[in-house]
């Protein structure tokens, strides 16, 4: 039997090209593979910094639903019924001894600067009454959103791009 020097040469050749693609093949599926698993840290580190926001919106309602259940004299005083999200000047009450409206406002200055230093944008206001209730509105800026208006915000917050609003509804 006579073994053909040429073909034999070219089944190598071949062989080793199908070994190439193979090998290009598996490089092209692993990257998409590393692609997709970069996507998923950062949607979930997306998802973390949003969960993160809300939860100190929700500590930042009872800090104000806390020092309005503190301050019940101001609470029927009216002084709780329309805090904007401006911060106002106030007296220091823990140095100096205030009246109820006075702490109101030093409530508000508190509670507004916190919500400034630990939200990005953030701000808050409380309106109501006694007789009917607050709402506590906090709102801030969240980049996450690309430039959208929140389709599930609630009715009573201001529209607004990327702003992110959390509404608490409570009777002190």
């Amino acid at each position: 039997m006579r073994i053909n020097r040429k073909s034999l040469v070219q089944r190598q050749i071949q062989a080793s090209g199908f070994s190439l693609i193979e090998v290009l093949i598996t490089i092209l599926i692993v990257s998409f593979g590393l692609l997709s698993m970069a996507a998923l840290v950062v949607s979930g580190a997306r998802g973390n910094n949003v969960a993160y926001y809300r939860s100190i919106a929700s500590k930042q309602t009872e800090d104000i639903a806390d020092r309005m259940r503190a301050n019940i004299a101001g609470v029927t005083a009216g002084a709780y019924d329309a805090l904007s999200a401006s911060i106002p000047s106030s007296s220091d009450c823990v140095a100096s001894v205030c009246n109820p409206t006075q702490i109101a406002a030093y409530d508000h200055a508190q509670w507004n600067t916190a919500n400034a230093r630990l939200l990005p944008g953030g701000v808050g206001t409380v309106n109501g009454s006694l007789a009917a209730g607050y709402l506590i509105i906090l709102m801030w800026t969240e980049k996450e959103m690309n430039g959208d208006i929140d389709p599930n915000a609630d009715p009573s917050c201001p529209v607004g791009v990327n702003t992110r609003c959390f509404v608490t509804r409570i009777a002190p």
